[in-house]
């Protein structure tokens, strides 16, 4: 068994650590010209600070980087499978349709999750998708025949990925600990995010993720109407996510909002709930910011780009950093 660090330790180095997160700076960064705002991230050391390296390049540098702290200092088995195994889901799935695409899947590939891209993709290649488990091998033989159909569609594809995922995780976090409780909360987002873009309860039904907490009757009152689904999710930890749901329901625009509340929702667990700070929590909550900081710079660099206000920019960051 891995020898886990003592907590004491991690935690005195993320106090260290913690004074290099960007926080403010992101909403100054608006602001800027993307000249100035890469020049303010190198004299930060962001992504090692290697002036001869793009915006994407200091990126990925960085997420290497948080990587590393979590195979060194992740607290427990649990704490290491949540952070790292999706990555082992996304890069089978690339791996997967870059091959029905006839593509190479670099572009499309994250970093290494608990087994490498190049592992998964020779296991894919010789035939040997059982190799990588129930769950993750079960996707890539179900995708595979999917693909092998007419008509197939990439969403389609992408789903079961997303399932094997949640099934994975719900299987190997045996211990209702924070990272069970993550997992649930992103399970009912996830699935009351489908009912609200379903045509009916059945439809919904057959796109749900395992790993929730929620019942069936709570998903069935979001088909009585989005009066129905206030009053039924009123006094819940969902409240202000059906808030989002109904009203882009209501005015018929896209569920922009609520999808970026799901996307953040480890770092607002963490923030509604600072008890949860107690244990693996510090650990989890510092990495789920780290990532969060990155994808907001990509959101920010893509935008000034692109001529964005400094309004426009600040609409599209991620939440919970």
């Amino acid at each position: 068994m891995k020898q886990r660090k003592d907590s004491a330790y991690t935690n005195g180095v993320i106090a260290v650590k913690e004074k290099k997160l960007l926080k403010d700076k992101l909403a100054k960064f608006c602001a800027m010209s993307a000249d100035e705002a890469l020049r303010a991230l190198l004299d930060g050391g962001f992504g090692g600070g290697d002036p001869a390296l793009g915006i994407e390049e200091l990126i990925l540098a960085d997420e290497r980087e948080i990587d590393a702290f979590i195979r060194e200092y992740a607290p427990s088995e649990e704490a290491e499978e949540y952070l790292l195994s999706p990555r082992d889901f996304h890069n089978a799935k690339a791996i997967v349709k870059a091959r029905y695409l006839g593509c190479d899947p670099a572009p499309m590939l994250g970093g290494d999750g608990k087994i490498s891209s190049d592992e998964i993709a020779r296991l894919i290649e010789a035939g040997k998708a059982e190799e990588l488990g129930k769950e993750l091998g079960g996707a890539v033989k179900e995708a595979e025949t999917l693909l092998a159909q007419e008509n197939a569609s990439g969403a389609e594809v992408g789903f079961l990925f997303d399932k094997a995922r949640f099934s994975y995780l719900s299987r190997v976090l045996k211990k209702f600990g924070t990272c069970r409780k993550l997992l649930a909360r992103r399970a009912d987002m996830t699935n009351l995010l489908t009912c609200f873009r379903a045509e009916s309860a059945e439809e919904a039904e057959k796109f749900f993720v395992d790993g929730g907490l929620l019942g069936k009757e709570k998903f069935a009152c979001v088909f009585g109407g989005t009066d129905a689904a206030l009053k039924a999710f009123d006094r819940s930890d969902f409240k202000e996510f059906v808030k989002r749901l109904c009203a882009a329901k209501d005015e018929g625009k896209p569920f922009t909002e609520a999808e970026k509340m799901l996307e953040s929702s480890e770092t607002d667990f963490f923030a509604e709930k600072p008890y949860e700070l107690s244990g693996q929590g510090n650990f989890l909550y510092y990495v789920f910011r780290r990532r969060a900081e990155n994808e907001n710079v990509r959101i920010v660099f893509v935008c000034l780009r692109a001529g964005l206000s400094e309004a426009e920019i600040r609409k599209r960051l991620r939440r919970g950093v």
